[in-house]
């Protein structure tokens, strides 16, 4: 009788591990990187490149043409984030736009880039998240990032 509730535990701990290391419900981390919802990845980018300043990581969602940009682009946003992170201030970014086609997804943020004894920095970032195989995983395969001069300019898709 005690075997059996042994077996029938360890079979139930088991599946609740396999079920937990799926990749779903958790927003697109750890094995599942990339796969279910577009949206989810353009958020995990955004969080890992600006509130992290995690390039390399970022560049990971991406595919290897873009990964290769993200790397190079000059003034990465690692100094900023550490410098105003240290300082109790956060770059915050807020979703203005996205659409999904298939397997084609866009979305637009507005970023905000505050500074010590400056006006903050504004900015936007245009990512197109895309599925480059039936069933595989969502990939960012364009990242554009514009400053703004004003808070107020209109954003939206060119």
């Amino acid at each position: 009788m005690k075997l059996r509730n042994v077996v029938t535990g360890t079979l139930a701990l088991t599946l609740l591990f396999f079920a937990g290391c799926s990749g779903e419900g958790d927003g697109g981390k750890g094995a599942g990187a990339g796969a279910g919802d577009p949206l989810a990845v353009a958020n995990q980018f955004m969080d890992l490149y600006y509130h992290k300043a995690n390039i390399k990581e970022a560049a990971a969602l991406a595919i290897p043409e873009m990964a290769e940009k993200i790397l190079a682009a000059p003034g990465a946003p690692a100094g900023d984030a550490s410098k105003e992170k240290d300082a109790g201030q956060e770059i915050s970014y807020t979703l203005k736009e996205k659409s999904q086609e298939g397997v084609h997804s866009y979305a637009l943020y507005t970023i905000v880039i505050p500074r010590k004894d400056a006006e903050p920095i504004y900015k936007t970032a245009a990512l197109f998240v895309d599925q480059p195989k039936e069933g595989g995983a969502w990939k960012i395969t364009l990242f554009d990032e514009k400053t703004q001069s004003t808070p107020h300019e209109e954003t939206t898709r060119r």
